[in-house]
């Protein structure tokens, strides 16, 4: 952390740094949106471009726990070190719930959504093919 910043001031600039990259990057990639246009490689890179101009001079925007952790390896210097693994966790799994919940919801219910964590996406697809040697494809509905 840069001098003046305390480690709940780095945690908020770690979180929201990647916050915005994972809400790109969903957003950018969801097979389901048929509005985007464009290079998502591109939108991607600007995302990450963005972060690191914002947050490089307070934190070294970490945003991946791999990176800050080679970097911390190297200079063996694991003083603060839990933020650049807080702080991300944090901000992708906000930025996927709030992007599949809010954002971008699917079209089944919560609770049949809530399924996929004991018996899998079972609603999700929809089987094609009559006879049962033929291949199955599954596709989304």
């Amino acid at each position: 952390l840069s001098s003046g910043i305390n480690a709940g001031q780095g945690l908020g600039i770690e979180i929201i740094a990647t916050f915005q990259l994972v809400l790109c990057v969903l957003a950018t990639t969801d097979r389901r949106r048929n509005d985007v246009s464009g290079s998502a490689p591109l939108a991607i890179g600007l995302s990450v471009a963005l972060g690191h101009l914002l947050a490089i001079d307070y934190t070294g925007c970490g945003i991946n726990p791999a990176r800050s952790f080679g970097s911390a390896l190297i200079a063996n210097n694991f003083e603060n070190h839990w933020i650049f693994w807080v702080g991300p966790i944090i901000g992708g799994a906000s930025a996927a719930l709030i992007y599949d919940f809010i954002l971008a919801p699917r079209s089944s219910d919560l609770t049949d959504r809530m399924k996929v964590w004991t018996s899998g996406q079972v609603e999700e697809y929809d089987l094609e093919g009559d006879d049962m040697n033929s291949r199955v494809e599954m596709k989304p509905k």
